[in-house]
């Protein structure tokens, strides 16, 4: 009953039921003073939201990758890491 789109993740704070990731990241951010101070850094966070969770997509498919899939796959993703994602994240 409590998951709309009946998967996880579900949160109980301040007595609702979230579900969906971004939607719950929002809240919290939103609850906390951390969505910005105004529109512009709300978008250079939005940025790094986005970029975390196309990292995230990357490495939540890999256990189901086939067997001759999973070296290409991991090489591909430690690479896009390395060299795109870290250095964004280090700077």
């Amino acid at each position: 009953g409590f998951l709309l789109f009946h998967q996880v993740p579900l949160v109980e704070i301040d007595e609702m039921k979230l579900v969906e990731s971004r939607a719950i990241l929002n809240y919290i951010a939103g609850k906390h003073n951390l969505c910005g101070k105004d529109l512009r850094e709300r978008a250079l966070i939005d940025m790094y939201v986005e970029g975390t969770m196309d990292l995230n997509e990357m490495l939540m498919i890999y256990p189901f990758s086939s067997p001759e899939e999973k070296e290409k796959n991991f090489a591909f993703m430690i690479q896009s890491a390395t060299n795109r994602y870290f250095p964004v994240y280090e700077k």
